[in-house]
């Protein structure tokens, strides 16, 4: 039996709804009444999960329990559990209720106005692609799919292309804005392809670039082709994007944990869009939940203009050799490179210098690059970033690869790629006994 109170928010003896999503047109059909009901508080809180990759849909159903009577949704002012991407281990179930996303699509909406035609291309039950719904349901947007998504195609520039001219085509006969939220990887495909991708992204009027820090070359190229770019900043547990260009939503507070925001320190935010804590994980909400706040682990600092600048993740400094090392600062100083591009430096442990920084690297498609021409390369780079950085910051190793692991949500999968450097590590040792 379950009861109500007087907004009609089902008390929280409710079971958590589980909503399966396929990939392409299908998922969308599959969530669309549920995610209203859930909205409008009408329906049980729903948990979207993806039905591939198994293995992501097999981990996050662990992590939710839903469906399960045993395990009760914590209150029936949540809306819809979201699971965190998992990038730096187990994936978490973010507890947002209706209120904080209404606040998010609100403030969004003041920002950057209401009447805008979306255009959506990144996974459904992920944050960013759940968010464009739910914008999308308070506000009355419509919403044109990407055939890719939920990886029912590879994203290409030709068929986004088209996907855009079927919304450029409405938006002529209604006067919406067209809008899209995407990450660096897709944006930066798009511009590599050429003429159509950046016709494209020419396109819209707003182009959201999230999920992932944007590199500033990739950034100052968009501005450069007059694409109307504004970089997101935010995450499952503050509805999604709640820092554009810089600047907070209304009813956004962020803080800087050091004695002066212009110092770097550690980010919390606070506001309505906030959202209510974990999934049955009571112990992670007294460390990641303070009163008001949600304590972030990225580390930023704010300009003399008041705008806000991310300047990383805590876990990304280590000390390499007593020196304090952000790897972010090291990715960024390799990926100015022409011949780069993209990049992923990541550590391993080592028993003499405490971390060592690996990097990891994918070479531009239109060059052809010789092993002799590889060896220069990894040359420059280390004689860059001791340079910029200092020789603590220098990558012990430089390998070439032909695309970075990716998460589903366009993040790096930074987990799986330091399990696979261990793994070429002890595979070596055990080929060079005597050292590598």
């Amino acid at each position: 039996m379950t009861t109500s109170d007087t907004f009609g928010n089902q008390a929280s003896t409710q079971t958590l709804a589980s909503v399966l999503i396929s990939p392409g047109a299908g998922g969308l059909i599959q969530i669309q009444s549920a995610l209203r009901r859930a909205l409008d508080g009408i329906g049980p809180a729903i948990a979207p999960i993806p039905t591939e990759p198994e293995n992501i849909a097999a981990t996050i159903k662990s992590v939710i329990r839903a469906d399960d009577p045993d395990f009760p949704i914590e209150s029936g002012e949540i809306a819809i559990v979201c699971s965190t991407s998992g990038s730096t281990g187990t994936p978490r179930g973010t507890l947002l209720s209706r209120a904080a996303l209404h606040a998010s699509a609100t403030a969004f909406g003041q920002r950057f106005g209401t009447d805008a035609r979306w255009v959506l291309a990144m996974p459904i039950h992920r944050i960013a692609g759940l968010m464009v719904l739910v914008r999308s349901h308070f506000n009355e947007s419509p919403v044109v799919l990407d055939p890719s998504i939920g990886g029912a195609r590879q994203f290409s520039a030709p068929t986004f292309w088209a996907t855009t001219q079927n919304a450029v085509r409405s938006s002529r006969a209604d006067g919406r804005p067209l809008m899209v939220s995407l990450v660096p990887t897709q944006i930066s495909r798009l511009i590599d392809s050429g003429k159509v991708g950046i016709e494209a992204l020419q396109a819209y009027d707003l182009v959201l670039s999230g999920a992932a820090a944007t590199p500033q070359p990739l950034l100052e190229k968009l501005r450069q082709l007059g694409i109307k770019v504004s970089v997101s900043y935010g995450m499952s547990e503050t509805c999604g994007g709640c820092v554009f260009d810089g600047m907070p939503l209304a009813g956004v507070q962020v803080s800087i944990a050091s004695e002066q925001d212009a110092q770097p320190g550690r980010i919390s935010i606070s506001g309505s869009v906030v959202a209510s804590g974990y999934r049955l994980r009571p112990d992670l909400d007294g460390v990641s939940f303070v009163g008001d706040r949600f304590i972030t682990h990225d580390v930023g600092a704010v300009d003399p203009g008041g705008l806000i600048h991310i300047l990383g993740r805590l876990d990304d400094i280590v000390a390499v050799g007593g020196v304090n090392v952000a790897l972010s600062a090291v990715e960024a100083a390799i990926r100015h490179h022409p011949s780069i591009d993209d990049v992923a430096v990541i550590d391993v442990p080592d028993p003499l210098w405490g971390s060592l920084p690996l990097a990891y690297i994918v070479l531009r498609a239109n060059e052809t690059h010789t092993e002799e021409s590889k060896n220069k390369l990894r040359q420059e780079i280390k004689e860059t970033v001791a340079h910029r950085i200092g020789r603590a910051a220098t990558p012990r190793t430089v390998s070439f690869v032909d695309q970075l692991p990716m998460l589903d949500s366009g993040k790096i999968d930074r987990l799986g790629l330091r399990l696979q450097a261990n793994q070429e590590i002890s595979d070596a040792q055990l080929n060079h006994p005597e050292g590598i």
